[in-house]
């Protein structure tokens, strides 16, 4: 990991290491006093964090500064919730391993925090899915994948299927899944630092489902242009639109070949702004 530091814009404050600075936010601490629901994106300031129908980052934003910071968030989850579609990606190689930090030794640091901290060696995998045609990634503990889908996918023998290799399979909405009693479902099996990590449509589901605490958003300095192209967020306009305060802002000058990047933190506003948007529980 390149040594340079990263300054904090907001609060401003001292040069500091990149290590380490995610961890500081102490998520499980808030995750104590009610389901937390994090999401983490990186995107070009032109607002692209995909070019191409697969949903893979662009390599021209992509980094390792700002991948280690992803793996600082994902160490720190009760569970990491993905989509089907990223799944089904992956099989076919266009999608990155999200799980790296509970198997590459690059992060054997970072499994060392987690487990002194006396959490398991692995989260839940979370995958909201109505057609249940994923494979189980390699390395993926199976009693540690739980499925969220409808209904009748949730009865159906895709889902059979899954729950016979050892996953857990549970409705989490009539029709489609809906975003609250999916997070319910999780805080009822005491799963509260939620790390959402599956896409554009994925933030919008728990946007409009008002479930959304914190968004981490990683601006590349560089313009991409390009069509077709995914934004932060897909889906209808949200109705009210969803407010956020500034939490934390760092700038981060070591991005070889572009003029740097900012790291931010933004936590989601109740309508009446002095409260987060979810405070339910199990």
């Amino acid at each position: 990991m390149n040594a340079t530091c990263v300054r904090p814009l907001w609060p401003p404050g001292e040069p500091r290491p990149l290590a380490g600075l995610y961890l500081e936010h102490d998520l499980r601490a808030d995750a104590d006093r009610a389901p937390l629901v994090y999401a983490n994106f990186v995107a070009s300031l032109d607002g692209r964090i995909a070019l191409d129908d697969d949903g893979g980052v662009p390599p021209a934003i992509a980094n390792a500064r700002d991948w280690w910071l992803f793996q600082e968030l994902a160490i720190q989850a009760d569970a990491i919730m993905i989509s089907g579609r990223h799944l089904r990606a992956r099989a076919l190689g266009h999608a990155q391993d999200l799980f790296v930090a509970f198997t590459d030794p690059r992060y054997a640091a970072l499994r060392a925090w987690r487990t002194a901290r006396g959490l398991p060696a692995w989260p839940w995998i979370v995958v909201l899915s109505r057609r249940m045609d994923f494979a189980i990634p390699a390395g993926v503990p199976p009693e540690r994948l739980l499925v969220l889908s409808s209904e009748a996918a949730a009865t159906s023998p895709p889902a059979d299927a899954l729950r016979q290799r050892g996953a857990t399979v549970l409705a989490a909405g009539h029709d489609e899944v809906d975003a609250r009693m999916a997070i319910d479902r999780l805080a009822a099996r005491g799963l509260l630092a939620i790390y959402a990590v599956g896409g554009a449509r994925m933030l919008h589901l728990l946007a409009a489902g008002g479930v959304l605490s914190h968004l981490y958003l990683t601006q590349v300095h560089r313009l991409l242009g390009g069509g077709p192209f995914t934004s932060l967020i897909e889906g209808a306009i949200l109705g009210p639109p969803l407010d956020l305060r500034l939490h934390r802002l760092y700038y981060d000058p070591a991005l070889p070949g572009a003029g740097g990047q900012f790291f931010g933190c933004y936590r989601t506003l109740a309508p009446d702004a002095s409260t987060l948007i979810y405070a339910g529980g199990p």
